[in-house]
């Protein structure tokens, strides 16, 4: 029987046992090379099936990895992710230094052409493979763009929500069947989205190939809707230096306020400094409960004024999704 390598049995038994190899202190050679097979079947895997690279593309992160075996293999050390999750990582770095290096590559292209293009309008009567050559770069350009490149943050929440593909993607336990379950309803996936908006920046609970899983949807569409979503906190991050400045002014003053509340005698002047310094507390305080829902992710009213929705229809899907997720994980 074949076995099933992304499996969560299959992945926490192999993770284990890369773990005592490389905590053990003799090399056992036999099981050195069962674990160097294991991981360079586990590579084309992970490229293939996980990251849905297709089978050039994952072919080249095979070959390349492959000549870091070993390395790979005992760098690996104790820690939240499994081998499987490690390897997945490794991928999707290798995934990234392949495009830059491509990306170079267009630019040394592109130059060329530009060089090519002033040399032939002034030699008209030369060969002229400058049109071929252009035209093969482009629509080769053109396939590699990402094809969720154009879509704002309403435009991909809609796609996602309606779109729901058979992705080959395992299902790692029982809660994962649940949710992937609940989340056929198109009116769940759009709550479960809009729940997603309201956490943190860059949480660290939030995979977007764990989110891909359960809505059964191209993990490119998630990055791109992760990627909208951190777009959009950023730029709450000088609101947010804003308050911090003024949350700091205020404790300044208080700080005076104290000290100047000590040394004063008069009873009058001391209810005026009492007064005032009750102001500023009212204000730290004010900005400090500020930061605090700026920091928390984007806020219901951004959300639905982007999403063209009420900001209560936010608050209730904010809570469905949140008694969903509590009911499935108490079934």
């Amino acid at each position: 029987m074949k076995k099933d390598y992304l499996s969560r049995e299959e992945d926490e038994l192999f993770s284990r046992t890369v773990l005592d190899f490389n905590n053990s202190s003799q090399t056992n050679e036999k099981e050195k090379n069962a674990i160097r097979e294991r991981t360079k079947i586990l590579i084309y895997i992970v490229a293939r099936d996980m990251l849905h690279l297709s089978y050039d593309d994952a072919s080249t992160v095979f070959l390349d990895m492959e000549k870091e075996l070993d390395k790979i293999i005992t760098s690996y050390r104790v820690s939240n992710a499994t081998f499987n999750q490690y390897l997945r990582q490794l991928c999707q770095y290798r995934c990234r230094r392949m495009k830059q290096k491509a990306y170079q590559n267009n630019l040394w292209e592109n130059a060329f052409f530009m060089e090519e293009a002033a040399y032939n309008s002034k030699h008209p009567g030369d060969y002229d493979v400058l049109d071929a050559c252009t035209r093969e770069h482009r629509s080769t350009e053109t396939y590699n763009q990402d094809l969720y490149s154009e879509y704002g943050l309403k435009e991909i929440i809609d796609f996602i929500t309606k779109t729901r593909n058979v992705l080959d993607y395992p299902i790692f336990n029982n809660y994962e069947k649940k949710l992937r379950k609940a989340l056929t309803i198109p009116t769940s996936r759009k709550r479960f989205l809009i729940f997603l908006l309201t956490l943190p920046r860059k949480t660290e609970s939030i995979d977007s190939y764990d989110i891909a899983r359960v809505l059964q949807v191209d993990e490119c569409a998630i990055n791109r809707l992760l990627y909208l979503k951190d777009e959009a906190l950023g730029y709450q991050e000088e609101k947010i230096r804003e308050i911090q400045s003024r949350a700091s002014k205020h404790w300044r003053i208080m700080a005076k306020l104290v000290a100047n509340i000590n040394k004063e005698n008069d009873e009058d002047k001391k209810r005026k400094l009492r007064d005032h310094y009750q102001t500023q507390v009212i204000c730290h305080r004010k900005n400090v409960s500020e930061i605090r829902k700026v920091s928390n992710g984007m806020s219901r009213t951004y959300i639905s004024n982007i999403l063209g929705l009420s900001r209560s229809s936010v608050s209730v899907a904010v809570k469905e999704t949140s008694t969903l997720l509590e009911m499935i994980a108490k079934s």
